[in-house]
């Protein structure tokens, strides 16, 4: 056999030889063939994925002949656009394949075209498995999609109950509430003289029962304002909100000496009235818990933290347990006896809820007899819902 020799020394023989064994071991299912007739060439890879041996396929089978049928105009089209642009046309496309035995599997196809020449090296990868994972993912996503919209929708309709409920139990309650607090005065008024010492406590009783139940009463009706309330975000100076709030609590606890320290918390951006609330309810617990002290001191701070703003109140009172501050923000939750602490066990809740709306998060640290900091967080840019 004549060898010719070319320009660096290497035969054109040799390097046919390397060509095929390039070819054959490429590591993917590779042939060359014109774009949707003869094929050429089949390495090994190709006559196992598709279950034809090399006789069967070289010069004889057409490539087009693997496709599923329905996806065939799509690689016909491919393949038109690739030639006429192949700038314009990614090297990669997907289609599904079926063997000889008629498994059809999804193919990623890579396509490199021979300059010069009508014919392509296309190489096959079987990505069957691939494509099963993310459709499996793509079902699983969607149910639990659907899933959410339905535990969702669910939820709002429970919230929308419990509103409507606790807004009509509120009212119902609100006249017979009128009443018992109105006779019982007019008894105190008009027949005190006619009572004895156990007569005045029984009556003194109803009267401070209905007014915890007034504070109850208003406290259900204010949770359920929050959510249909509408929020307008504005730019809120927290130290003179909390030295305006604290004043005015001064005048309804007269005679109390209590220091409020401000460390200059940042501006904060929220619903003014709504964060005004926050900040009554926040310190009146200080000013409630800090009662026993000889020396109460109630202190305001805040600092930036990334995309949000942390705001704390700090009061050196009797503070809690740490293992029973889950029930904190709970409806009608107390850690202390309405005996030796009032209030309704709600206010805390109409703080997480409204820091809630604001896109923020509120918690508390705490030792018995060695106060509280309750924080609470805004966003750099509030976020109202």
């Amino acid at each position: 056999m004549k060898i010719t020799k070319k320009r660096n020394g290497t035969s054109a023989g040799s390097t046919d030889a390397m060509y095929q064994t390039v070819f054959e071991n490429t590591g993917t299912a590779t042939i060359i063939g014109e774009d949707d007739t003869t094929i050429y060439l089949a390495n090994t890879q190709f006559q196992n994925l598709c279950g034809c041996s090399k006789e069967q396929l070289e010069g004889k089978m057409k490539w087009a002949d693997f496709i599923v049928p329905e996806d065939l105009p799509m690689m016909l089209q491919y393949h038109r656009n690739r030639r006429v642009n192949p700038d314009a046309v990614p090297k990669h496309y997907e289609l599904r394949f079926h063997d000889c035995n008629g498994v059809i599997r999804d193919m990623y196809i890579t396509v490199d075209l021979i300059p010069g020449t009508q014919k392509s090296v296309l190489s096959f990868m079987d990505v069957t498995k691939l494509k099963q994972a993310e459709r499996e993912v793509r079902e699983l996503n969607e149910e639990l999609e659907k899933r959410v919209k339905e535990r969702t929708a669910q939820l709002e309709a429970t919230n929308k109950e419990i509103e409507s409920f606790s807004y009509s139990v509120s009212h119902d309650l609100r006249m017979p509430l009128i009443s018992i607090q109105a006779f019982s005065r007019l008894l105190i008024e008009k027949y005190a003289s006619r009572l004895d010492a156990k007569g005045k406590r029984f009556l003194s009783a109803i009267q401070k029962s209905s007014k915890q139940m007034d504070q109850l009463i208003n406290g259900l009706l204010a949770l359920s304002k929050l959510k249909k309330q509408e929020l307008k975000a504005t730019e809120i100076d927290m130290g003179n909100l909390a030295r305006d709030v604290f004043e005015e609590l001064k005048t309804v606890n007269p005679g109390r000496v209590v220091k409020l320290v401000v460390h200059h918390p940042p501006t904060g951006v929220g619903d003014s009235s709504m964060i005004r609330q926050v900040v009554v309810n926040l310190l009146s617990n200080a000013m409630k818990f800090t009662r026993k002290r000889e020396e109460a001191v109630i202190e305001i701070g805040g600092s930036y933290d990334g995309d949000e703003t942390i705001y704390y109140i700090k009061d050196n009172g009797v503070g809690f347990n740490m293992a029973e501050a889950d029930k904190l923000f709970g409806v009608f939750q107390r850690l202390h006896s309405a005996d030796e602490y009032e209030g309704t066990g709600i206010g805390l809740t109409i703080v997480q809820r409204i820091i809630t709306r604001h896109g923020g998060r509120v918690w508390a640290e705490a030792k018995p007899d060695e106060g509280a900091t309750f924080y609470f967080t805004l966003p750099g840019k509030c976020v109202l819902k």
